[in-house]
């Protein structure tokens, strides 16, 4: 791997090449408010994190139930998961179906999924939006992205765990191993969608999750396992260039980490593992737009 040094000067807003988070914020306004972000601990970002997305899944509920007043908590279950997590998913037999939902966030049910994986000595990271509004720009998130190195002697002691709060499919666990991809579980309380990558062999995977670091996110002890703000910035660049160069949710969650951690940055780093990747383009492209010159 070549290595090619950069020195960034300083971040500013002024740069004619920054971009802001939405089109309806100044760029005053905006530096504001990543200063309050900046100057809180991790465990509020996470808190943060944590009241919006629930907030959002509130309102759809408030919605479905004043769309459908008479509705089953089966219909209305059902109806929840079509429009949270865009699928239609209907289990025949499941005992949760006549329940109410018991509405959760993401950090509480990444610390519920966490504590099961440490119980089995399974390690892991909690990346995607999560992470990201963590480290970076904070949002509502419609899922949670863990990346566990799991292996088949585990799985039927992990489903074991998991039944029957979660839904999930064995053969798409063994399959996720065997393919280094991803599979899904389902809160059936909650109806909160984890997806779970299985840890690749490739180098950058590898050192990603060497990097990863425990953060708090429920004082005074609670705490979830999170990539490091570089590794974030590279991976959601990845799975931009993967979606197609399509996707402004992953676009603005990188220069939302990329704004909020700044200098703190490990440049060096960012673009040493850009080329490897292949990202050099839109890693520079993202440095410009957060007002980073180099």
């Amino acid at each position: 791997m070549t290595s090619i040094r950069i020195f960034p000067t300083y971040l500013s807003i002024k740069s004619p090449h920054y971009k802001t988070q939405s089109l309806d914020t100044s760029p005053e306004a905006e530096e504001y408010q990543f200063k309050l972000w900046r100057s809180r601990p991790l465990w509020k970002k996470a808190e943060l994190v944590a009241n919006w997305t629930k907030g959002t899944w509130e309102l759809a509920l408030v919605g479905i139930s004043h769309q459908y007043p008479d509705a089953s908590p089966a219909k209305i279950r059902r109806e929840f998961i079509r429009r949270s997590l865009g699928v239609d998913i209907s289990l025949p037999g499941n005992p949760f179906d006549e329940q109410r939902i018991m509405l959760s966030d993401p950090i509480t049910l990444a610390l519920d999924v966490a504590n099961i994986l440490n119980a089995l000595n399974i390690p892991y990271l909690v990346g995607g939006s999560v992470a990201s509004g963590i480290l970076g720009e904070v949002r509502a998130t419609q899922d949670i992205d863990l990346v566990a190195d799991l292996p088949r002697e585990k799985v039927n002691e992990l489903i074991e765990i998991l039944q029957p709060r979660f839904y999930v499919s064995e053969d798409a666990v063994l399959d996720a191993i065997d393919s280094q991809r991803s599979f899904n579980l389902i809160d059936n309380e909650s109806l909160g969608k984890i997806d779970i990558f299985i840890l690749k062999d490739e180098p950058f995977n590898q050192t990603e999750f060497q990097r990863r670091t425990p953060v708090v996110v429920r004082p005074p002890d609670q705490t979830l396992i999170l990539p490091s703000a570089e590794d974030i910035i590279l991976q959601k660049l990845s799975w931009y260039r993967q979606g197609g160069k399509v996707s402004s949710v992953q676009w603005r969650d990188v220069l939302g980490v990329m704004k909020l951690q700044g200098e703190r940055l490990d440049f060096d780093y960012l673009v040493r593992w850009g080329e490897e990747l292949k990202l050099t383009e839109l890693l520079f492209q993202v440095l410009r737009e957060s007002g980073i010159e180099f």
